[in-house]
């Protein structure tokens, strides 16, 4: 077991370097430059000012010269300097990381949460109108693109009812107060909803056709009974392993949902580094973002070793 893990590690650590290094190159070989402008984004600098803080950043070597000392700052624990404010990306990272935790918990609890009793309800008499229906609210919800979303409930929430903020704090770092929350966890959550209360409902409707399942039918069980003795434990190893996969999405989620709703997380940090072609915020992001889903991923790995034992002596 511990060599797995061992090795998943090994190979998330290399797939996060290999990711770094994309983003890296495609910023390089996006037209302009970070130093073109000041900090203000607006006044062009002079070709002295500029050259100096080529040099000060290391703009002015080799590009293989740049990506090596990155990553040999990232060996000591540092991330850089921001290229428009000089803080740290380290502080900055950890300014904005709570509030992308804080949406990307509340969107989790809500899926895993709602998604178990819609799937088990569809589950109980699959075929049935109620399913069918369940199962066209959930195959439209799905479908619906999250900016789309965004916009409409912001339109009606917020514009015509006024009962919720239109923006989350409108840029005021800090996790945003409860009603500030709704409509950026609605917009993350109703996809995965769809898609996991489907997984959900498919895995019980298949646990229940085991044998062991069929026999404790044939003893008279009832189908909920069924369901709640040995559909739910027979379905949970899956369940968790796709809950470990919803983390990466989530967090790609949250750079158009902390976009739209000006929540000030590590999203629309990336955004705006993007915008300003500010590399180490961009890389800092990159890394975390990605450490956070490689880590979503090994904890489903292990969840699923641990529950199946063939997969440990596999």
């Amino acid at each position: 077991m511990l060599r797995r893990v061992a090795i998943r590690m090994a190979t998330g650590a290399l797939t996060l370097l290999l990711v770094t290094l994309l983003v890296f190159g495609l910023i390089q070989l996006a037209p302009g430059s970070p130093l073109a402008t000041s900090d203000d984004g607006l006044t062009p600098l002079s070709s002295a000012d500029r050259e100096a803080l080529e040099a000060y950043y290391g703009f002015d070597q080799p590009l293989g010269v740049q990506y090596a000392s990155w990553l040999g700052k990232l060996a000591r624990g540092d991330l850089g300097t921001s290229i428009r404010d000089r803080r740290p990306v380290l502080d900055k990272i950890a300014e904005r990381l709570p509030v992308t935790l804080s949406l990307n918990a509340l969107a989790l609890f809500f899926i895993v949460g709602l998604s178990v009793p819609i799937g088990a309800a569809a589950a109980l008499n699959p075929g049935s109108i109620a399913d069918r229906w369940s199962a066209t609210a959930t195959y439209l919800l799905y479908a619906i693109p999250v900016f789309w979303a965004a916009l409409l409930l912001q339109r009606l929430f917020a514009v015509r009812l006024g009962w919720l903020p239109l923006y989350g704090s409108g840029g005021v770092t800090g996790i945003p107060r409860v009603a500030n929350m709704v409509l950026p966890v609605v917009c993350l959550t109703y996809g995965g909803l769809a898609y996991v209360s489907r997984f959900v409902r498919t895995n019980l409707i298949e646990s229940t056709r085991m044998e062991t399942v069929l026999s404790a039918r044939a003893r008279g069980l009832t189908r909920f009974a069924i369901l709640v003795r040995h559909g739910f434990r027979l379905a949970a190893v899956p369940m968790l392993t796709l809950a470990g996969f919803l983390i990466p999405a989530l967090f790609a989620g949250s750079v158009i949902v902390e976009t739209i709703f000006q929540l000030p997380g590590l999203g629309w940090l990336f955004i705006e580094a993007a915008y300003q072609r500010d590399i180490p915020v961009l890389l800092g992001v990159t890394l975390i973002s990605g450490a956070a889903a490689l880590a979503g991923i090994l904890f489903a790995d292990v969840t699923y070793a641990l529950a199946d034992p063939r997969v440990r002596r596999g």
